[in-house]
């Protein structure tokens, strides 16, 4: 079966726009956990990653069989690479426990700022992105992929007595 690159294109060109815009237009929303409130990716971001993922694979895997010719194996090794790199940049999930606001990822670090060592809260970009920011150089970023981002700045301001700078 032969496939159209312009039908293709189209419908990427179509699914990217719908997704950029439609992860903006979510809200999402917070869910109380154990640990606290927790402040995850928007499911519309992370289906996209989930679709945009294996899409990017076929589509590899689709030009290589397309071409006839090997693929040189450093080819492989840097789509590989580019795929972890994706995966290990997602925004974690954010929970503000009891005690202090903490970032988890899947493949990094997790990162904790204990309330009384908050410095500043900063909104950026009309208030779709905040960065917590604490005295121990930890920075945590609440960004537009992430859901509820009013309520995360009021409840961060209760939690902290700090006021958003904006």
């Amino acid at each position: 079966m032969h496939l159209d690159p312009r039908i293709i294109r189209g419908i990427a060109i179509g699914l990217a726009i719908l997704l950029l815009y439609g992860s903006r237009l979510t809200k999402g929303s917070v869910s109380q956990t154990p640990d606290g409130l927790a402040f995850r990716i928007k499911p519309l971001f992370a289906w996209s990653r989930a679709i945009a993922l294996p899409a990017y694979v076929l589509f590899f895997i689709y030009i290589t069989t397309a071409q006839k010719q090997p693929v040189p194996w450093w080819m492989g090794l840097l789509f590989i690479s580019a795929i972890a790199l994706g995966v290990m940049q997602m925004p974690g999930t954010i929970t503000l426990t009891p005690t202090a606001v903490t970032q988890r990822f899947w493949f990094q670090p997790s990162k904790t700022i204990q309330y009384n060592e908050v410095t500043s809260i900063q909104a950026m970009q009309g208030g779709r992105m905040t960065s917590v920011l604490g005295d121990n150089r930890v920075k945590i970023t609440h960004t537009s992929n992430h859901s509820a981002a009013t309520e995360f700045q009021q409840e961060l301001e209760r939690r902290t007595g700090k006021r958003i700078i904006v």
